[in-house]
């Protein structure tokens, strides 16, 4: 196998593209940055691409790290990703963790502990990986959904911040025109219920023709009225109109509900992402 660093995106994908394609849903994180960094270089500045070559030269798996996050893994096999963890130890020993499919992160860590000396590894989040190919119909909340404008950028940067602190902890905090940036977008709705902005969901990655939906947010004291899976259920309806072959989104393993309500809405499970922490 070969381990090969790539100058920059468009060598990453002149390799890695046919490999990645075959599953776009699983291998949405390090397409989005590829294609991200292709359409506008100062969109992820430090970004590093990486791929994994078999014995017959074809790629057999990928990774991807902007600043200030931990690399993100393809799917690939777990010999290739063993492989990865460590030759990628070896260049970055200040790594502090990984964040991939289940199998495939369990190996890089696997590959990098040695080169790393770590003492330990931790499980700090497992996420669900959702596709939506067709919708199942759901009641219709109170209310209605509409694409966020820049009067909305206030509420959505107070739910941007409640979201990091209850979901996402561990991520890099919310930067203070993260709301204004979304508000203005024109890739986030909300769901609106008697003048009031009670529900909030972004379409974020577009790859291979499937749209990633995330953050979803409602806040706790408007839970359990249904705004957030009408909005989900809407946006899907959204994608799935414009001819695209579906969505996708990720949701915390470990919440029954949120999982339930993507479920409802016709989503349908299929894998599972995990981030470690590398303890020293």
């Amino acid at each position: 196998m070969r381990w090969i660093a790539h100058a920059s995106a468009d060598d990453f994908l002149a390799t890695a593209y046919p490999f990645l394609r075959v599953e776009p849903v699983l291998n949405q994180m390090p397409l989005g940055f590829a294609n991200g960094a292709q359409a506008d270089a100062s969109r992820y500045p430090g970004v590093r691409f990486h791929s994994v070559l078999g014995d017959d030269g074809a790629c057999i798996g990928a990774m991807a790290r902007t600043e200030g996050w931990n690399p993100v893994l393809s799917s690939m096999p777990v010999h290739a990703a063993a492989f990865a963890g460590a030759r990628y130890a070896e260049e970055s020993p200040r790594i502090t963790g990984v964040f991939g499919p289940e199998s495939v992160a369990a190996a890089f860590t696997g590959g990098a502990f040695g080169p790393l000396g770590l003492a330990r590894v931790e499980v700090e989040h497992a996420m669900a990986v959702f596709e939506l190919r067709s919708l199942l119909p759901v009641p219709a909340a109170a209310g209605l959904r509409r694409v966020a404008t820049s009067e909305d950028a206030g509420v959505l940067q107070a739910y941007l911040e409640a979201f990091h602190a209850e979901a996402t902890p561990l991520d890099p905090a919310v930067g203070p025109t993260a709301g204004e940036r979304y508000a203005t977008s024109g890739k986030a709705h909300v769901w609106v219920d008697s003048g009031e902005v009670v529900a909030f969901a972004s379409f974020s990655r577009d790859v291979e023709g499937f749209l990633s939906v995330g953050p979803v947010y409602t806040p706790p004291e408007r839970r359990g009225h249904g705004y957030a899976t009408s909005l989900v259920a809407e946006m899907g309806a959204l994608a799935l109109a414009e001819g695209r072959p579906g969505c996708t989104l990720f949701a915390d393993l470990t919440n029954r509900t949120s999982n339930g309500i993507y479920m409802r809405i016709g989503y349908v499970r299929v894998g599972t992402m995990i981030r470690y922490g590398f303890r020293g």
